[in-house]
């Protein structure tokens, strides 16, 4: 699928609003008890960009971006000023044709559950990657979210990989339509332009 190494307005970004939502399935029982279902193993956020657009210059600058993208059909990055950086994440190595790699990942801890989010779109010159807290050389695809490095130093299966490292999240515009209302501020024109989260981006 098409996708575009390229962010958003960090001004449209910050005014975005919305987050991660999972999707599960509640069925009451004529008794009032209930059972639930995780429709999706993973989230899927989504925003409304609409609200940071409050300038000639943001609504300019978004009509310009929408129709690079072509409306749904190229994705980009985006960053979620709520939730874009990770310290310590482990990760777990695999080897390959003598290379070892691993995938980024962004965990999430707490009353004993821990839920792992693959981060995909780490920044570029952000990630730092640990064996037992010494600095390992690596290279990152920043299109992936795959580090790689030779092999792990000592070979010690004991030895706990963590990883340091900005992210952006991988969105389409969620509708083909730019709705613009001709007003006289511009932070009236576009009342909702939904972003969505894209789960397969290869």
């Amino acid at each position: 699928m098409s996708f575009d190494e390229t962010r958003l307005p960090t001004k449209i970004e910050f005014g975005a609003r919305g987050g991660p939502r999972f999707r599960t399935e509640v069925v009451v029982l004529g008794s009032g008890h209930e059972q639930r279902n995780a429709e999706w193993s993973a989230t899927r956020a989504a925003w409304d960009i609409a609200p940071g657009i409050q300038s000639a210059a943001d609504l300019d600058a978004i009509v310009a971006f929408w129709y690079a993208r072509q409306g749904r059909l190229r994705g980009f990055r985006f960053k979620d000023h709520t939730d874009f950086s990770a310290t310590g994440q482990v990760l777990i190595a695999a080897v390959a044709g003598g290379e070892t790699s691993a995938q980024l990942v962004r965990g999430y801890s707490n009353g004993g559950q821990t839920f792992s989010r693959t981060v995909a779109k780490p920044v570029a010159g952000s990630v730092q990657l640990f064996l037992d807290g010494m600095p390992l050389t690596s290279s990152v695809d920043t299109a992936t979210g795959i580090v790689s490095f030779a092999a792990l130093p000592g070979g010690s299966p004991q030895a706990v990989l963590t990883a340091d490292f900005a992210f952006d999240v991988p969105v389409r515009f969620d509708t083909d339509n730019l709705e613009i209302r001709q007003v006289t501020h511009a932070r009236d024109a576009v009342q909702s332009l939904p972003i969505v989260e894209i789960r397969d981006i290869a």
